[in-house]
C-alpha cells in the first residue's frame, strides 16, 4: 500500500468516511471492491467506485461476487467526475492504468494505489478465465480486509455501566459443546442452533472464528451458537458425518437442516444465518424441509 498523503480526523455522530475505488472503465476490479467493501464494512464507510473512462459492469464480475453472496448487479459504471465536490476522504486506484491517469480529488485526505490484474485481459480456456476472475476477486477481498478490516469503528457508542454488566460474554455467546452436553444443548433446543465443528490445528478455523463471535453477538437473541472440537468428540463427529473443518451445521428443532463446509466466506455464512433467523418458526414447526441454500443463493 502506498499512500501519497494522508490526514486523519476525528469522526463523531453517524459520520462515515467516504471511500472511492477507481479503475479504468469501472467495470470489474473497482466494482468488486465497491460491492465487497459496502457489504462487509458498510457500517463504517460510504463506498463508491468510478472510472477514468465509462464502461459496463462485467457479467463475470457480477457472477463471481454472487458466488460469495454479494449482489452487485444493481451497480453501474460511472465516471469519476460524478464524485468531484462530494467530500471523498480516500481515493483507491486498483489498476495501474488508472493510477497513471493521475485522478485528482480536491480535499481527499488519502490516496492509495493497490494494483490488481485486469481479468478482462485474461486468455485461455473458459474455465481458466473464470478462475482468473475468482483469483482477482479473492485478492481484492484479502487486501480490503487487511487494509480496512482492523480500522476502528467510526461510530462509538458508550455503554452505561448497567449495559456493560448485562452485555453477554463470549463464552455465553459461543458455547463450547461436548458429547455430554450435546443432547440438551442442541437436540432439545427450541430455537435454531448454529454449530461450528473445528480443529485446534485448522488455520481457517482460527481465521473464521472472530466472525462467528461477531455474528453470535448480532444473532444471539434468535440463534444459539456453539462450537465443537472434532478431536475430542468422536461419537458426534461420526453421527453427523463430519469430514472437514470447519464445518457449520444448522439445526432446527434439534434436526440438522443445512451445512456449509470448508473455507467459506464470512458474507455467505452471515446470509445463511439471516435465512435461518428469518425462517426459524417455519423451520422448527414445519414437517417440510426449507431449502435454505436456495434462499441464500437465489437459485
Amino acid at each position: 500500500m502506498h499512500a501519497a498523503h494522508r490526514c486523519d480526523r476525528e469522526y463523531g455522530g453517524t459520520m462515515k468516511k467516504k471511500i472511492l475505488f477507481i479503475c479504468t472503465h469501472n467495470a470489474i476490479r473497482s466494482q468488486m471492491a465497491e460491492g465487497y467493501m459496502r457489504a462487509k464494512y458498510g457500517d463504517r464507510y460510504e463506498v463508491f467506485s468510478g472510472g477514468v473512462e465509462k464502461g459496463q459492469v462485467h457479467p463475470k464480475a457480477i457472477a463471481v461476487m454472487k458466488e460469495i453472496g454479494i449482489d452487485i448487479s444493481g451497480q453501474r459504471s460511472k465516471l469519476i467526475d460524478e464524485f468531484y465536490g462530494t467530500g471523498i476522504d480516500t481515493v483507491v486506484t486498483v489498476c495501474d492504468s488508472a493510477k497513471a491517469a493521475c485522478p485528482f480529488f480536491p480535499g481527499a485526505k488519502e490516496e492509495i494505489h493497490q494494483g490488481f490484474s485486469d481479468p478482462s485481459a485474461f486468455t485461455g480456456t473458459e474455465e481458466e478465465i473464470w478462475a482468473g476472475f475468482r483469483r482477482v476477486r479473492d485478492e481484492i477481498i484479502r487486501w480490503i480486509d487487511s487494509t480496512f478490516g482492523n480500522a476502528p469503528e467510526l461510530v462509538k457508542t458508550e455503554l452505561s455501566q448497567q449495559e456493560s454488566a448485562n452485555a453477554p460474554h463470549v463464552q455465553d455467546l459461543l458455547v463450547e459443546l461436548t458429547e455430554a452436553t450435546w443432547e440438551d444443548t442442541v437436540e432439545k433446543q427450541t430455537k435454531p442452533v448454529a454449530v461450528m465443528f473445528y480443529s485446534p490445528t485448522c488455520p481457517f478455523c482460527r481465521q473464521i472464528e472472530p466472525y462467528v463471535v461477531t455474528y453470535a453477538k448480532e444473532f444471539h437473541e434468535t440463534i444459539l451458537f456453539g462450537h465443537l472440537n472434532v478431536l475430542t468428540n468422536a461419537s458426534i463427529i461420526e453421527r453427523y458425518g463430519i469430514r472437514q473443518t470447519p464445518t457449520f451445521k444448522f439445526f432446527c428443532g434439534g434436526k440438522p437442516v443445512i451445512e456449509m463446509v470448508g473455507a467459506i466466506y464470512p458474507a455467505m455464512l452471515k446470509k445463511m444465518l439471516e435465512a435461518v433467523r428469518d425462517h426459524r418458526n417455519e423451520c422448527t414447526s414445519n414437517s417440510t424441509a426449507i431449502e435454505f441454500e436456495k434462499l441464500v443463493t437465489g437459485t
